[in-house]
């Protein structure tokens, strides 16, 4: 893949474990830009998680309507913020840089509303860590390309480990993510022309390919932004 659309370079400049669970919780069913667009609101309006803390939970939800499901998301932000305060002392998760990927895992996901790729995000995107993100499209990807045989995304995260090569973790799901929006779309995929189309082993493949393609619509700079590369 990286032969047909580059090798992605992780940002020197991470952001706080903190910033980018918030980040990723607001890019939950809907699109990077929308989400982006709900992360500076929230900044904007705020200049502290503890001044996101203190504020009434309808008007959190105001300040982040655009990125969708408002009233949910909130919730969950205030729950999250107020349990690290509880258990941490501060609005800070910096004490995971301290544990493995497995204890990190395991605190991230035990809260309402973060699932398996919202913690593996932070740890790839914050943290450095070689975790493998897995979503419903990352995980429709990855047996479309023949990576795994799975049903389910937590199936497919939790065999991909010994699919991805050391050190690709974060190049090889930024590029799934783009290949997905550009390409390898869930409906119409642009089989015709996919550069991986003699890998690929999707069964209606040669039925897509043989169909008029529909361009996506999107610009490169809508299919190439990384929501979690523009926290800050």
């Amino acid at each position: 893949m990286e032969e047909h659309m580059g090798k992605p370079v992780q940002p020197r400049r991470k952001s706080a474990p903190l910033d980018s669970l918030i980040a990723t919780l607001l890019s939950q069913n809907t699109n990077d830009r929308n989400s982006h667009r709900a992360w500076l609101h929230l900044k904007r309006e705020y200049p502290s998680w503890e001044a996101v803390a203190d504020a009434p939970t309808r008007m959190i939800a105001k300040t982040i309507e655009v990125g969708g499901l408002k009233n949910q998301k909130a919730k969950r932000i205030k729950l999250i913020l107020e349990r690290i305060r509880r258990e941490v002392g501060r609005y800070d998760l910096g004490f995971l840089k301290t544990k493995s990927n497995e204890e990190a895992m395991q605190y991230l996901s035990s809260m309402k509303g973060v699932g398996m790729k919202t913690a593996a995000c932070v740890l790839v995107f914050s943290l450095g860590r070689e975790v493998f993100p897995v979503d419903t499209h990352i995980h429709r990807l990855c047996n479309r390309l023949g990576l795994v045989q799975t049903t389910n995304a937590e199936q497919t995260f939790n065999a991909i480990s010994t699919v991805i090569p050391n050190g690709s973790a974060y190049s090889i799901h930024v590029n799934l993510i783009r290949f997905g929006r550009k390409t390898c779309r869930s409906n119409n995929p642009l089989c015709s022309t996919c550069p991986l189309f003699d890998e690929c082993v999707y069964p209606d493949k040669v039925t897509h390919a043989a169909m008029a393609a529909r361009p996506s619509g999107r610009s490169k700079r809508d299919v190439d932004f990384i929501i979690l590369n523009h926290v800050s």
